[in-house]
C-alpha cells in the first residue's frame, strides 16, 4: 500500500467519522428541541431541526466545531418563532426558545 492510498483511505474515515457525528449531534438537538418545546408548553413545528451554522471556536486553547441547529415552534398556533440548538464540540452549550420576534409569513 503506497503512500498515497494510506492519505485516501485516512481521508475516507475522517470524512465518515465528520459525518457519523455529525448525525449523532443532528439527532441530538432534534430530541433537545422537542424537549424544550414540551417544557414551555410551546408545539415543536415541521419535526425538524437544521443545521444553521458550522464553524470553529476557540475554546480553552483549542479549536472545537460549534454548531447551531435551528428549529421553529409556536407558543400558541398563531406565530412562529425560532428556536436553536448550539453545540461546542459535543457539549450542550444552550437550547433557546426566541420569543422577541416571530418570524416573517410566507
Amino acid at each position: 500500500m503506497s503512500l498515497g492510498d494510506v492519505f485516501i483511505v485516512l481521508l475516507l474515515g475522517g470524512i465518515a467519522y465528520f459525518w457519523w457525528q455529525q448525525d449523532q449531534l443532528h439527532r441530538r438537538a432534534l430530541a433537545l428541541a422537542k424537549q424544550a418545546c414540551s417544557r414551555v408548553g410551546a408545539q415543536f413545528l415541521d419535526e425538524s431541526v437544521g443545521l444553521r451554522r458550522l464553524r470553529l471556536r476557540r475554546v480553552e486553547g483549542g479549536l472545537v466545531l460549534e454548531r447551531v441547529f435551528s428549529f421553529e415552534f409556536t407558543p400558541s398556533g398563531a406565530a412562529r418563532f425560532a428556536g436553536s440548538v448550539i453545540f461546542v464540540g459535543r457539549r450542550v452549550e444552550a437550547v433557546d426558545l426566541d420569543l422577541s420576534a416571530p418570524l416573517p409569513e410566507g
